[in-house]
């Protein structure tokens, strides 16, 4: 109860100063001087009532149709890929579509090619040629990495027959792996409204349904109203919902804008839950990253990205959301989708050459001929898929005017913790409660030298953290831009 005739701000200070008292005795006499400030926060976690179980596919990854012309890059033999992608989540879901979904025809088909209308203000005269090696390759590739694919047809050029032709040929080649065929890419993009993209839709969903071909959608660019409405006309034939997201463009976007997180976004996201669990239906981010328009160098491949991306994979989850399928893959095809020429920087050590063959925001930076390596946004995704099959928990974080993020999931007799300093100024010292009495902690830290380290990156294991046999809370220190995940066990 707080007195209203309290105005003298001295006292208060003092009585706040007093209640976090146990807070400091909690974080074993950390200093909280001036010459070492510390940002004094808690995270009191409630184990009576779990919340949604994290899909074992929460890691997932999106690629232009356009990566398929060469058939070396998603192949069984480029070894480094197969690793990165097995590294990062081995039940993860491939999503191939983006913008060159809807501007590529299938060299399979034997029919009357349909007419390729350029995009309006596109620069692409001639539709790009799906040839059958890409898709024998790719098949491959995702048998050896053991990945599921979503796999999108061409609504934009109008012709039914042709997409039912290719997704035919990708059921025959990939089998029990293909998850669904998704129709058109973004079609918000060129229909006027639900109506219209439903009138042209329709056609397709029949003939592949026919078929026995699972179909999934709308795959809308930020449209939850055309996600909301097509779930109502057709959630039974569909294998889940699904739409995309991204911060904002790229010329807006900075490393503070990204980590001050995008509140009203996961408001839509409630709004689509709701549906989904009416009809049953998993959700998923089919295509989704921090800025459209191919990244913002400096701050999409950066490692404010790895704090982003474990900060928004985890309040996904915790919404239920079954994947976020995070946009990449090389400069060409970023860049050829947003119809602009890739101009990469020569030059420099094989770090900086792959680096260099990868879109501003992709998660994987290389190429089969340099190899692969992780950018960082791949440790921040690494660090949420270890949330993978456990069952969220509830929790009260109090952030001590930090800029914080905490989550907690139950998975089988361990609890999990990650915490998340975005703050570019303050350190943190965040006291945990509600764990096991007795419980030992295995942590792990995502750090970086800075924010906007290019370099660097690591998420590897840093040592324990115990709760006392009384319950005492323990307490994790987190520097300004760094990231803890704890596993606590009880002991044997």
């Amino acid at each position: 109860m707080t007195d209203e005739h309290d105005t003298d701000p001295t006292r208060r200070r003092m009585l706040k100063a007093a209640a976090l008292l146990p807070l400091a005795a909690a974080c074993n006499g950390l200093s909280w001087g001036a010459d070492a400030p510390m940002t004094q926060a808690s995270f009191a976690l409630d184990m009576t009532r779990p919340g949604r179980r994290v899909d074992p596919s929460l890691a997932s990854l999106s690629y232009e149709t356009l990566e398929l012309s060469d058939p070396t890059f998603f192949a069984a033999d480029n070894h480094g890929l197969v690793r990165m992608f097995r590294e990062m989540n081995p039940h993860g879901v491939l999503r191939i579509g983006g913008n060159t979904s809807d501007d590529t025809v299938w060299g399979g088909y034997k029919g009357k090619m349909p007419t390729y209308v350029p995009r309006r203000h596109g620069k692409l005269l001639q539709p790009h040629v799906l040839k059958p090696e890409g898709l024998q390759a790719l098949a491959g590739f995702v048998r050896a990495t053991g990945w599921k694919l979503v796999f999108g047809v061409n609504l934009r050029i109008g012709s039914p027959e042709m997409a039912l032709d290719l997704a035919q040929t990708v059921q025959k080649l990939v089998g029990d792996q293909l998850l669904a065929i998704q129709i058109g890419n973004e079609a918000n993009n060129y229909e006027p409204d639900y109506a219209a993209f439903d009138a042209v839709w329709t056609p397709y969903a029949k003939a592949l349904r026919a078929a026995g071909l699972p179909i999934a959608g709308p795959d809308t660019g930020a449209n939850t109203d055309w996600v909301i409405e097509y779930a109502k006309r057709h959630a039974r034939e569909n294998v889940f919902l699904s739409r995309h997201y991204y911060r904002e463009a790229a010329e807006n976007g900075s490393i503070p804008d990204m980590l001050a997180g995008d509140p009203g976004f996961f408001g839509e996201v409630e709004q689509i839950m709701q549906v989904a669990d009416q009809y049953g239906l998993p959700f998923r981010i089919s295509e989704g990253n921090s800025y459209y328009n191919g990244g913002r160098d400096g701050t999409s491949n950066v490692f404010a990205s790895a704090l982003w991306g474990a900060d928004f994979m985890l309040a996904l989850a915790q919404r239920g959301v079954a994947g976020m399928h995070f946009h990449g893959g090389t400069l060409l095809s970023v860049e050829t989708s947003l119809g602009r020429m890739a101009k990469a920087p020569a030059g420099g050590d094989i770090v900086a050459q792959r680096d260099a063959q990868a879109s501003r925001y992709s998660a994987i930076a290389g190429s089969s001929e340099l190899g692969f390596q992780p950018r960082p946004l791949f440790h921040g995704i690494a660090l949420a898929q270890r949330f993978a099959g456990a069952r969220m928990l509830p929790g009260q974080l109090d952030t001590g005017g930090a800029n914080l993020a905490a989550y907690a999931a139950q998975q089988g007799d361990a609890v999990l913790v990650a915490l998340i300093n975005k703050d570019a100024q303050r350190d943190a010292a965040v006291a945990l409660s509600g764990l096991p009495h007795g419980a030992k902690g295995e942590l792990m830290r995502l750090r970086a030298p800075a924010l906007d380290s290019r370099r660097d990156v690591s998420f590897a294991a840093d040592g324990h953290a115990s709760v006392g046999a009384d319950g005492t809370c323990c307490c994790i220190t987190l520097p300004r831009g760094s990231a803890v995940w704890g596993q606590w066990s009880l002991p044997a």
